[in-house]
């Protein structure tokens, strides 16, 4: 959503007569209810016409009246042009609705005058609107929830305009009722092209752009680059200096490619590079559209020659394997636990933690609390990680098996079986409770703890030409209103499954997104029942999340109820 050479539709503020617009669903009529971790966004498109001021109206109507017109905004194509009726000449002028965004818990409505107010004998007037703050949007689309709720007020100070009261002095920046902020704004996933050699493994990062903008502000986005969390990790293709050659982006009809308008720098581009950046750009329109959206790429009017490529998205392609009576088992492609066929003998070893790579190898398990062995290696010398407190492991795409190591860094053993120390200046003084690498292996998730509580962060993962990590990207924080966290694993592209525990030791599992969950307004959310959760186990795939409960109970989720797979199982991982 950044402004350059075009105005661009920013945040929305509420009415309370809109507040109740939602959706409805089915219930299970059977078993106990629980929400479905699928992190889709349902992209429904809600057109608003502002209505202006009526003549004659008081001080608190004129103040209701623009914050109607503003809701309206983002679906309008009048965009802001009725909401600024209701403001003076020189306030019309100066206002920026962009400056801050903030997501609210209830519709903002003006606060009654006080018993005595002469409104009919005063020339100036203030009113205020109250109120809660559960989450923020940056001017790139980028959604972070507040820790904890914030009480925010507005005033607005109100002047007669001949005989109409008209608003003079305003805050800049706008209010979003969360119950309204998905049907103003829409999800969208940018992907962004790895670093290395495969340019179409594409990396995802959820942003919320104006329904009525967000193809234009998606691309804008894309020539921005990654962002912060991202550096190292992911990059553009796009030459420098490239932008947009056009101030709309139409969606086209039927199977027709979207035209993509870009300034002369793109010329420069190689032909893998323009295939890619096209591919890129495919992605983000097609998510949510139920269908692969293609793209024409343009050198102002002149069509570019683009050929098709495969990109590859993030997800989990090897089975969930679980651990019972020192044996391992996978759970094959119709859902049944079935041996696994590596011979594994763990009668010697404690196992608390269990983990697998993508690649199916190494198979890794934690020992006690203070070592992690290979147990796929058979006869052979294996290279252990051993220490006090480690975090339970993470196996990337490449065969690295992560874990914590103290303050300040993360310890990795490479395949080539010398470890490694990861550097991370952002968790010193913290303690490492979980690591999770993403399918892809350019995203971490970690979950650590200090006297002041648990965090969530992601940070993308910085790697030499031999695939070792050697840094992570300035972190981002994730699911700031969930409390006593102990276990964050990747359920969804951009999305995270996360096991909780309060002080009376009951368990929940919260689903939060990465800037943003789809499907819930961006706000993370608990599912109902899972309270006597010991272990979880998640991946970017359709089998869903599994559970162990405290009494040994595997179970996996159906259509939204949990079932019971098998009994007294010890462990169980989702590769990654």
């Amino acid at each position: 959503m950044r402004r350059t050479t075009r105005v661009v539709v920013a945040a929305v503020a509420a009415l309370a007569c809109v507040a109740g617009l939602g959706a409805c669903a089915q219930i299970p009529t059977s078993g106990p209810v629980r929400v479905s971790t699928a992190d889709q966004d349902p992209q429904a498109d809600l057109a608003l016409l502002p209505q202006g001021p009526t003549p004659g109206a008081e001080p608190n109507f004129i103040v209701q009246g623009f914050l109607g017109a503003v809701v309206a905004a983002p679906t309008s194509p009048k965009e802001y042009q009725t909401a600024r009726e209701f403001l003076t000449e020189d306030a019309a002028e100066t206002w920026d609705p962009y400056a801050s965004v903030r997501v609210v818990r209830e519709p903002p409505m003006p606060d009654p005058f006080e018993t005595g107010t002469d409104i009919e004998g005063a020339e100036t007037l203030d009113v205020v609107v109250r109120a809660t703050t559960i989450a923020t949007l940056d001017t790139a689309g980028a959604y972070t929830e507040a820790a904890e709720p914030g009480k925010v007020s507005y005033q607005f100070t109100l002047t007669k305009v001949g005989e109409e009261w008209r608003i003079s002095v305003l805050d800049n920046g706008v209010l979003v009722p969360a119950n309204l902020f998905p049907t103003q704004f829409r999800a969208t996933r940018l992907y962004f092209s790895a670093e290395g050699e495969d340019a179409n493994s594409l990396i995802p990062d959820l942003r919320w752009f104006p329904r009525n903008s967000w193809r234009l502000d998606a691309v804008e986005e894309l020539l921005a680059g990654p962002p912060e969390w991202l550096q190292g990790a992911a990059r553009s293709l796009f030459p420098e200096g490239t932008q947009l050659a056009s101030p709309t982006i139409q969606e086209a009809d039927g199977d027709e490619p979207v035209a993509v308008r870009l300034s002369e720098q793109i010329s420069s581009a190689t032909g893998a590079q323009r295939s890619s950046i096209a591919a890129q750009i495919s992605a983000t329109f097609s998510e949510g559209a139920g269908r692969t959206v293609p793209v024409d790429l343009y050198n102002g009017t002149s069509r570019l020659a683009v050929d098709a490529v495969n990109v590859k998205l993030p997800a989990t392609i090897v089975q969930a394997m679980f651990l019972k009576d020192d044996q391992l088992y996978r759970i094959d492609e119709d859902g049944r636990p079935v041996e696994h066929d590596l011979p594994v003998d763990l009668a010697t070893l404690d196992p608390t933690a269990l983990a697998v790579s993508p690649a199916t190898k190494p198979i890794v398990v934690r020992d006690g609390t203070d070592r992690i062995v290979n147990v796929s290696v058979d006869g052979e010398d294996r290279p252990d990680i051993e220490g006090p407190d480690l975090a339970a492991p993470s196996v990337d795409k490449f065969g690295n098996t992560w874990t914590s190591g103290g303050t300040n860094d993360l310890r990795v053993l490479p395949a080539s079986g010398t470890e490694v120390t990861v550097p991370a200046e952002w968790l010193g003084g913290r303690k490492v409770l979980s690591v999770s690498v993403s399918p892809e292996g350019a995203r971490i998730a970690i979950v650590s703890h200090a006297p002041s509580g648990t965090q969530v962060q992601v940070a993308g993962i910085v790697r030499n030409d031999d695939d070792v990590p050697v840094g992570l990207a300035p972190p981002l924080t994730v699911a700031g209103p969930v409390d006593g966290v102990e276990e964050a694993r990747w359920s969804g592209l951009t999305t995270l499954s996360l096991l909780t525990r309060d002080r009376d030791g009951v368990s929940g599992v919260w689903t939060a997104g990465v800037g943003g969950q789809p499907g819930a307004g961006g706000q993370s959310r608990q599912l109902p029942g899972l309270t006597d959760v010991q272990q979880l186990a998640a991946g970017v795939t359709d089998r869903g999340l599994l559970v162990v409960t405290k009494d040994g109970d595997l179970e996996h989720e159906e259509t939204g109820v949990w079932q019971p797979l098998v009994e007294d199982v010890d462990l169980v991982a989702y590769p990654g």
